[in-house]
């Protein structure tokens, strides 16, 4: 079953841990058994429809500068499955934050030049089951971003720059081993008050 988790929402983790002395406690020393796959990164066109890319206005049609959102869709797996036992409570794990970096289409490009700065983002808490898809919307694009080189050249002009956000996601598991994940998404950025979006004259 596919789980939709807002931005903002803060889910309740409720994890009892029982550490007893000697064979039963937990050990943190180790790699975790879970791993974070990112199915897809998606976005929204100009329209609202969902596509697998962003296009991000530099400036809205009431004047505001705001953010661009888009979403990743995960599913944490088992590094080595049990096929007896199965996976335990232990093996969800839990998001925390996410970096956006962007390139430009053909490699690194200069942040704050010819791209936009890089950002660390905060997720609130999301709990992703095991096996189970879960779909997490993220800030990709800051209102500040929007308002320095090369984004706020954009305003008023018909240019629209094609960039690649590199989205890295970090959480843990239940026993509190980092994991970690990586994806990337094609944004296209530029002042759609003037440059129409497809399929607009």
């Amino acid at each position: 079953m596919k789980k939709i988790t807002p931005i903002f929402k803060v889910l309740a983790v409720a994890a009892a841990f029982v550490v007893l002395a000697g064979c039963n406690s937990i050990s943190r020393t180790t790699e975790s058994s879970s791993m974070i796959i990112i199915g897809s990164l998606t976005g929204t066109t100009m329209e609202g429809e969902t596509a697998a890319f962003l296009q991000s206005d530099v400036l809205d049609s009431d004047g505001l500068v705001r953010v661009s959102t888009a979403t990743a869709n995960i599913t944490v797996r088992l590094i080595n499955p049990d096929p007896i036992n199965g996976p335990s409570q232990f093996n969800d794990v839990v998001l925390t934050n996410y970096r956006v970096t962007y390139e430009l289409p053909t490699g690194p490009g200069t942040p704050g030049t010819d791209v936009p700065l890089p950002f660390d983002g905060n997720f609130s808490t999301v709990l992703c089951p095991v096996d189970e898809a879960t779909s997490v919307p993220f800030v990709a694009v800051l209102e500040a971003a929007k308002m320095a080189a090369p984004l706020v050249g954009l305003i008023g002009t018909s240019t629209v720059l094609e960039r690649r956000a590199k989205i890295e996601i970090f959480g843990h598991d239940l026993t509190d081993h980092p994991v970690t994940a990586t994806g990337y998404l094609t944004i296209f950025f530029a002042d759609y008050q003037v440059v129409p979006a497809p399929g607009q004259k």
